[in-house]
């Protein structure tokens, strides 16, 4: 799969992402056996969110959210795309392809939470505690990765190779000016 333009080594395999998620779905069926709502950032969750969403065992509503930075160097964020679920004294569990700074997630979670979520856990495939910024508490996580940059399975490199049903690893060359994957 190697060459110009394309990703490089696989990272995980499509039958390792696959176990993980299985392994999330039990944690999260287990854990909230009155039923939940699934939110997922996009959109580099979507992949995620789809196939965790069939391998929850419980009753358990979707719903998406996409923010975007706004202002100049993107020091704040705005909402693009907001949830349809009124989440008001409901279970959440955020579902996101990786957790980098923590930012991201401290804000979403906030949000939620300012919107009356009963409780707001976060299920995340890939954590990359190394450049955490923020402490952020992660109850599902799928694998833990170090500093290699990774698309597929919903993670691109501009809008690139979210469709491969793997992680791969992006050669240096191609990632210039993806030094984070948060707002």
């Amino acid at each position: 799969m190697s060459g110009p333009g394309a990703p490089g080594p696989p990272y995980l395999a499509a039958h390792e992402i696959s176990e993980i998620v299985d392994r999330l779905g039990r944690e999260i069926s287990a854990d909230h056996a009155s039923g939940l709502v699934l939110v997922g950032l996009l959109k580099g969750s979507v992949c995620l969110v789809a196939d965790l969403a069939r391998r929850i065992g419980v009753g358990c509503g979707v719903d998406f959210l996409a923010l975007a930075p706004y202002g100049s160097g993107g020091q704040r964020i705005s909402i693009a795309k907001d949830l349809d679920v009124d989440v008001l004294g409901r279970d959440v569990v955020l579902a996101v392809d990786i957790v980098d700074r923590g930012l991201t997630v401290s804000y979403v979670r906030r949000l939620l939470g300012e919107r009356g979520a009963r409780s707001v856990e976060v299920c995340t495939l890939l954590d990359r505690a190394s450049r955490r910024l923020l402490p952020v508490d992660l109850r599902y996580v799928g694998h833990t990765i170090g500093e290699e940059y990774v698309v597929g399975y919903g993670l691109d490199a501009d809008e690139r190779y979210r469709n491969l049903p793997g992680l791969h690893v992006l050669e240096d060359g191609q990632r210039q000016g993806h030094p984070s994957r948060e707002i």
